[in-house]
């Protein structure tokens, strides 16, 4: 008969100290399979050994505790084994998850690049931009494992934002992605966004003064740009977009292909008649604009070196170093910088386009023209009346290309 192991003491433990070069290990026989190992280093560690599934195991009990918690601990192991739980079985997940995530694999990240890669959002022609914002307002989360995410925790990331509209959007652009993501296993929870409360936004239109201070300093690049779209009414999307294939110097026309015009019309009227391109008239201001352009851009090319030689793709617009126009919020703060005119945006040109259309005397039909609206009047009324009122919109661009250089040598501020 074996010899029955007398249960460990608290005044055991204390006289139980550490050998210089090896572990030491006590039974103790309160609980069956229990033991103590002490290292060289004074590190104390409780175990079980006991029968699962038919095999001996040692099982991890926990750290630096004391007899009475080690032996709490070891029962509770004791009947979860008992159970057939496997109590390892966590710990290796957690191990798992921890090493893939050190890859990027299971990440936050790596189920955007899935989403835009293969998912839903591949066939999304903003996803570039989705994906830069998002990264931008959840930087903390993207190398967290995406199974451990927590919706309150993204919901605190998105309050804490220093950038509100950017926050809102990212909130937008997620909720989609996560609920795509719950649907193959890739995250756990329910995530309902809440997008942060902002101020109203602010419809914003350039008076006649604040004119009077950019237009001087609209020049080459974003400014060229910025000018353009003042003449012509156009969208910064379009504008950005254009080529010069769009642009016919003899009829003085700029035709916007259709594929490049944002469509507002109803899901209804889009299934009944397809998008179409726009033709906008150019005033000889902005005749002069683009020829100023491209000499603009022949010159920079000389300078680097590069063939002068404009081609049909070539885009009508871009940067110092011939890349299409972008960063137009730090083109904006640095025009504010020069000139005290604040609180605007790129938009705010094409709707002070329009109020000036209307200012000197345009029927909001043909506002609505300018502005490249398909349903002039209405859908029920553009059903009957397809006219595009050419001459019409040719005459008032021209008289605001005209205001506007009354304004920019301040004859109209006097």
């Amino acid at each position: 008969m074996a010899k029955r192991v007398p249960p460990l003491s608290a005044t055991k433990l204390a006289k139980f100290k550490p050998d210089a070069v090896k572990v030491l290990e006590q039974v103790d026989g309160a609980v069956p399979g229990l033991r103590v190992r002490l290292t060289p280093a004074g590190t104390r560690s409780w175990s079980l050994n006991i029968r699962a599934n038919g095999k001996m195991r040692r099982f991890d009990v926990g750290r630096g505790l004391g007899l009475a918690e080690a032996r709490l601990k070891a029962e509770e192991l004791r009947r979860r084994v008992k159970e057939g739980e496997d109590p390892t079985a966590e710990k290796r997940t957690s191990r798992q998850k921890t090493h893939l995530t050190t890859q990027g694999i299971g990440t936050l990240d790596s189920v955007l690049d899935t989403y835009f890669t293969k998912g839903r959002g591949a066939a999304l022609s903003t996803r570039d931009g989705q994906l830069r914002c998002i990264r931008s307002v959840f930087l903390m989360h993207l190398k967290r494992s995406a199974l451990e995410l927590r919706p309150s925790e993204l919901q605190l990331s998105i309050d804490n934002h220093r950038a509100k509209v950017s926050a809102a959007r990212a909130a937008g652009y997620l909720t989609p992605i996560l609920k795509w993501a719950k649907r193959r296993d890739l995250v756990v929870g329910d995530f309902n966004l809440e997008k942060p409360l902002q101020d109203e936004p602010k419809q914003r239109v350039l008076i006649e003064s604040e004119l009077n201070s950019l237009l001087p300093i609209f020049k080459k690049y974003h400014g060229d740009c910025a000018k353009f779209i003042l003449l012509t009414g156009a969208r910064i999307s379009e504008a950005t977009s254009a080529t010069w294939s769009q642009i016919d110097l003899k009829t003085k026309t700029w035709e916007i292909p259709a594929e490049n015009i944002k469509d507002t019309r109803t899901l209804n009227a889009r299934r009944k008649k397809p998008k179409q391109g726009f033709i906008i008239p150019l005033s000889l201001q902005a005749i002069k604009l683009v020829i100023e352009a491209r000499d603009t851009e022949i010159a920079r090319r000389h300078l680097n070196g590069l063939p002068e030689r404009i081609q049909q793709q070539d885009l009508l617009f871009v940067g110092p170093r011939g890349a299409k126009l972008g960063n137009w919020d730090r083109w904006l703060k640095a025009t504010t910088v020069k000139t005290g005119v604040a609180g605007w945006s790129a938009h705010a040109l094409r709707r002070t386009t329009a109020t000036l259309a209307g200012d000197l005397g345009a029927p909001p039909h043909i506002v609505s023209i300018i502005l490249g609206h398909s349903n002039v009047g209405g859908q029920l009324v553009a059903g009957y009346n397809q006219s595009k009122y050419f001459s019409e919109h040719q005459q008032i661009l021209q008289n605001i290309a005209d205001k506007l250089q009354s304004i920019e040598s301040g004859d109209a501020c006097e």
